[in-house]
């Protein structure tokens, strides 16, 4: 069971915000291959996010998601307060342009998917309008 204050603490940060993806690591540093293909998608489409690097508090932020959205698994992307998903379902969104739709973004047919190279050098160059990540310390 997630402590009562870091699961009130995420569905502040998920209510907070527009566009929230919890990954590993951050948009300029992933720390996993899938988090690495959601900021390229999201980058790609030119979206304003903020990302919460969960690798601090692991386990408790997983405790934490897997009550509010029943969703263990990293990353995982929200948009206007509701869990779209993780990598799969975002680039399958992206694809068909219900991301863009969603997100009121292009839809571009280069997701970091099709082309993993290019998304790698959008993270190095990143947005500096992209919100920086956020960070909960374990307590």
């Amino acid at each position: 069971m997630a402590e009562p204050e870091l699961k009130d603490k995420v569905e502040e940060l998920i209510k907070d915000h527009e566009v929230l993806l919890f990954m590993k690591g951050t948009p300029e540093q992933p720390r996993c291959g899938f988090s690495m293909r959601v900021v390229g998608v999201l980058d790609s489409m030119g979206v304003e996010y903020a990302a919460l690097d969960v690798l601090p508090a692991l386990e408790p932020l997983r405790e934490a998601t897997g009550e509010i959205a029943d969703w263990r698994t990293f990353p995982q992307l929200y948009v206007k307060g509701d869990l779209l998903g993780g990598c799969d379902i975002v680039e399958e969104m992206a694809d068909s342009g219900e991301l863009a739709e969603m997100l009121g973004a292009e839809a571009t047919s280069d997701t970091a998917a099709e082309a993993p190279a290019s998304a790698k050098q959008d993270l190095q160059q990143a947005d500096p309008q992209q919100s920086p990540p956020m960070q909960i310390e374990n307590s």
